[in-house]
């Protein structure tokens, strides 16, 4: 996770339960999990940001395949990454910030990261609406296929060592 979480919060209570083994990452950190190399974009180390904005923004990189992790980023965080790590935001699948809130996926976020492919996680009849239709238009403006859990339920997607890429949708959403 990043810096800058209350303790009293859910990010806290998570770092407290028994056998939670936490490690703060920033801008600049890198970490390997499996296969996948994991590159921190955001947040920088202060952790100063409103808490949306703190999210942890990474890119991860397997098999010549790239995904950027957005969390709940807005505008704010996305105009940060663009000013460090342009390059390295630009990737094949984009999982959409913030649920798809109108908050985030701003016109030169999109233009930067022009990803194929973007997953927008959000539950059903959602309290907040989320996503926000001006989003979901905004990514097909740009060409980008969308999916959204609210719609198409468990979206796995696999980065084969053989270059190709597999798409399953197991299940209707709940």
């Amino acid at each position: 996770m990043g810096p800058g979480w209350e303790p009293q919060g859910c990010a806290g209570q998570l770092m407290s339960l028994p056998g939670s083994r936490v490690q703060l990452l920033w801008q600049g950190r890198h970490a390997r999990v499996g296969r996948w190399r994991l590159t921190v974009l955001h947040p920088e180390p202060d952790g100063s940001a409103a808490t949306n904005d703190r999210s942890l923004v990474i890119r991860a990189e397997v098999f010549g395949r790239s995904a950027l992790l957005t969390g709940d980023m807005e505008s704010w965080a996305e105009s940060r990454v663009l000013d460090c790590c342009e390059k390295q935001a630009r990737v094949d699948v984009l999982k959409v910030a913030h649920h798809g809130s109108k908050t985030s996926s701003t016109e030169s976020f999109l233009d930067a990261v022009s990803p194929r492919l973007a997953l927008i996680s959000a539950g059903v009849k959602n309290l907040y609406h989320h996503p926000s239709p001006a989003v979901v238009d905004r990514l097909r403006r740009h060409g980008v296929r969308v999916l959204r859990t609210d719609l198409a339920g468990l979206v796995l997607l696999r980065f084969g060592a053989d270059g190709h890429t597999r798409l399953e949708l197991p299940g209707e959403p709940r």
